[in-house]
């Protein structure tokens, strides 16, 4: 137990080092990669102390100011989106495979990206209806509102279906989810197939996911809920591990059953819906993330929440840059790394996945 638990610590505070390089390697590669020497004067320069540069900095005056805007209000701002989305994306799939007990279950399957692009659609089909009902200052987070709007709502549809006899039962929410996911594409489908070549193009692009201009209040309302719920999770991580014994078992062991299906449930809907809001569809982290962290420390949540939370920041800022780099979405190279491996995952689990109760 001992030597477990080292092994987990040693695993964690490895990612969460890789997780501090990954963040500089970000800040300093771009669109524009950046040395340390001109870093270092982009600091001063916003620091005060470009004065004292004037006469050896690489840089003139109007460069500097351009490159302190990318680097302060467009790079700083997607590095911590990322983190956050990661974190948010990598927590939910390792809560959500423990209550469905079942490794294949990722966010999506419990309808809340479906219901996040439904939203988002309409956002962008009706953006001109909108706009003369909503003040300025709001249209901005039109499309973000909507797209969490219809996350919850399909989450709280999901969930309103799987009761029964005043219970949740998990296997009739993972079909929900199916069905709900069926239903909203559908609808998807109908309002592409009505949209403009912009209107597409623009939910296209939305879908693929973009974690590129992002502002500080987007950074800081996802900073305040994503780190809000996640130290919910990792505070439930002793009762997740006795809800894997089972529903009966655990309930002997006096858990709370119920209420802990539903607090998973809102927590999981309020961390990734905040993240497809602001960010879009990004696929498979959270189904991939703690699959790699079992491999390496096991199953018990006490570390597979934080490391998986860590794992996916790590991800989605490597599979970041790599987009800026070759000028794609990110959801592509998340997709890209994330299809095969569920693609192993499927053929090594036959015969061993079971829906449990």
């Amino acid at each position: 137990m001992n030597q477990s638990s080292s092994k987990s610590k040693i695993v964690l505070t490895l990612l969460f080092v890789v997780l501090i390089l990954a963040s500089l390697i970000s800040l300093f590669l771009g669109y524009q990669d950046l040395s340390l020497l001109q870093m270092i004067e982009i600091i001063k320069y916003k620091t005060g102390f470009y004065q004292d540069l004037l006469d050896f900095t690489s840089f003139e005056s109007n460069q500097l100011e351009g490159m302190s805007y990318v680097i302060f209000n467009l790079r700083f701002p997607s590095i911590i989106m990322c983190i956050l989305v990661g974190l948010g994306l990598g927590s939910s799939g390792a809560v959500l495979q423990g209550l469905f007990r079942n490794p294949l279950v990722d966010p999506g399957f419990i309808g809340i990206s479906s219901g996040a692009g439904i939203g988002a659609i309409i956002g962008i089909m009706f953006s001109n209806f909108f706009e003369f009902y909503l003040p300025n200052y709001f249209q901005p987070f039109l499309i973000s509102t909507l797209a969490m709007t219809g996350s919850f709502i399909t989450t709280i549809l999901v969930y309103k279906m799987s009761r029964v006899y005043s219970k949740t039962n998990i296997m009739i929410m993972l079909l929900s989810g199916i069905a709900i996911n069926a239903f909203a594409g559908s609808v998807i489908g109908f309002l592409v197939s009505v949209s403009s070549d912009d209107q597409l193009r623009m939910f296209t692009f939305w879908g693929m996911g973009n974690l590129e201009s992002k502002n500080w209040i987007q950074v800081i309302l996802s900073f305040v809920f994503i780190l809000f719920s996640l130290i919910v999770l990792i505070k439930a991580r002793k009762q997740l591990d006795i809800f894997m014994l089972g529903d009966a078992e655990a309930t002997q062991l006096g858990l709370n059953v119920e209420f802990l299906k539903k607090k998973i449930i809102v927590i999981v809907s309020v961390m990734v819906g905040i993240s497809v809001a602001f960010c879009g569809m990004i696929g498979f982290i959270g189904l991939v993330t703690p699959h790699l962290v079992r491999l390496l420390i096991g199953p018990k949540h006490n570390y597979l929440i934080p490391c998986s939370a860590i794992l996916g920041a790590v991800l989605i800022l490597i599979s970041e840059l790599i987009a800026k780099k070759i000028n794609i979405p990110i959801g592509v190279i998340t997709s890209a790394i994330g299809a095969p491996f569920f693609i192993w995952l499927i053929l090594s689990q036959k015969g061993r996945i079971g829906y449990s109760e």
